[in-house]
């Protein structure tokens, strides 16, 4: 067997495995996208002395909103008692610091990368095609 067979069948799996995996974590990231619904921004103000410490806001309509303060929005807030949130409407306690989250990013570079692999893979299939 030459070798420009083996590269060829080895490239063959490359190329199944990326288009593929580009299918399967381009959907995973379209789901979690939608499944992170949408987050407005808030003007939050922390409340440490409350039992326990909470980051309040007012929302639409005149709406105020709490949530547990965690230790990531207090490393954010500085020594300041106000700072910029998002929280998702019609969920109470929600907030958190960015408005999208990292799960749909991840899943789509890693849908790219898989789609990648297959087109490399292809292009060197066609390029040992060409030469035979």
């Amino acid at each position: 067997m030459d070798m420009s067979r083996v590269v060829g069948a080895i490239t063959e799996i490359f190329s199944w495995i990326g288009f593929g995996g580009a299918i399967v974590f381009g959907l995973a990231a379209v789901v979690a996208r939608l499944a992170d619904g949408t987050w407005v921004a808030v003007h939050g103000f922390l409340l440490e002395d409350a039992d326990p410490p909470v980051v309040r806001w007012f929302g639409a309509g005149h709406a105020v909103g709490e949530a547990p303060l965690t230790a990531e929005i207090r490393r954010a807030a500085d020594d300041a008692d106000e700072l910029d949130l998002f929280t998702r409407p019609g969920r109470p306690g929600s907030a958190r610091l960015h408005e999208r989250s990292p799960l749909p990013r991840l899943l789509g570079w890693s849908a790219v990368a898989f789609g990648s692999l297959g087109v490399v893979s292809t292009i060197v299939q066609l390029v040992l095609a060409a030469l035979r």
